[in-house]
C-alpha cells in the first residue's frame, strides 16, 4: 500500500472566490473545463489518484519521469518517508519564494494511502538493484534515474519501489507510470496533518493523534545547500 501526503486548498481557495453554494458549484465546474483529460484508465479513480496522472511534469521533471514524459504517480510505503519528502519540497518551496515571510509558513494537508499492485514491476531498493542505491538517491542529478525511467517504461514496467533520497532513515517510495498499477479506485484511509515551515525547520502536526514529525533543514542539505530538483 502507497502513502501519499498533498496539500489540501481546492476547497479552501474557491470558497474565497463566491457567496454562496450554488456559485461555487458552478466555478468549480468552470475550473474543471479548464484541466487537461484525463489519462487514459484513469477516468473511474478518486481525483487524489487521478490528479498525478492528468498533468504535464513540472520544468524538471520528475526523478523517473522526463520533462516530455506523461507523469507518474509517486508515494511512499510508510507515513515517515511521506512526511520527509513533503518537507523537502515545502522547504524547495520556501527557497524559492523572492521575499520569505517573517513568519512561519501553515498550510493544512491530506494524508491518504491506496493499493497497488502488478506483475510487471521492480523492486530497485533489493539486489542487484540497490548498489547503486548512490545513483538512485542523489539528491540534485536525476539524468540518470530518467533514463532508466525512460528504460522501464519502454520495457512495460507499470509500478516500482525505490529507496528515497530525502528520508534520513532510509525509506522507501514507489513510482506508478500507469493508473492500472493501482487496485483501489479511492484512497482507503485518510488523515489530515498541519504544517509549519520556517527557513529552518518543517514541522508536522497530524490532527487525529497528535502526532508531530519535524525536519530540520540540515536533513537535507548538502554542503551547507538545499539541493533543487534538477537534471
Amino acid at each position: 500500500m502507497l502513502t501519499r501526503i498533498v496539500e489540501s486548498q481546492e476547497q479552501v481557495a474557491t470558497t474565497g472566490l463566491v457567496d454562496t453554494l450554488e456559485e461555487q458549484s458552478v466555478l468549480e465546474e468552470m475550473l474543471e473545463a479548464t484541466k487537461p483529460p484525463p489519462r487514459p484508465g484513469s477516468e473511474d479513480l478518486h481525483y487524489l489518484l487521478l490528479t498525478p496522472f492528468r498533468y504535464p511534469p513540472l520544468r524538471h521533471g520528475s526523478r523517473f519521469g522526463g520533462r516530455f514524459e506523461p507523469s507518474l504517480l509517486y508515494g511512499s510505503l510508510a507515513t515517515d518517508t511521506a512526511l520527509a519528502e513533503a518537507a523537502y519540497y515545502r522547504l524547495v518551496f520556501w527557497s524559492g519564494m523572492q521575499t520569505p515571510p517573517s513568519s512561519p509558513l501553515r498550510s493544512r494537508h491530506t494524508l491518504f494511502r491506496a493499493r497497488y499492485d502488478t506483475d510487471s514491476g521492480l523492486r530497485l531498493h533489493c539486489p542487484p538493484c540497490d548498489r547503486k542505491r548512490a545513483v538512485l538517491t542523489d539528491p540534485a542529478d536525476y539524468g540518470t534515474t530518467q533514463e532508466l525511467g525512460r528504460a522501464m517504461r519502454e520495457a512495460g514496467i507499470l509500478g516500482f519501489e525505490f529507496p528515497s533520497a530525502r528520508d534520513p532513515r532510509g525509506g522507501i517510495n514507489v513510482g506508478l507510470f500507469e493508473p492500472s498499477a493501482l487496485t483501489s479506485r479511492s484512497p482507503t484511509e485518510w488523515e489530515g496533518w498541519l504544517c509549519e515551515v520556517t527557513g529552518e525547520l518543517v514541522t508536522f502536526l497530524q490532527l487525529t493523534g497528535g502526532r508531530i514529525e519535524r525536519f530540520p533543514a540540515d536533513t537535507f542539505r548538502v554542503d551547507g545547500q538545499l539541493p533543487q530538483p534538477a537534471v
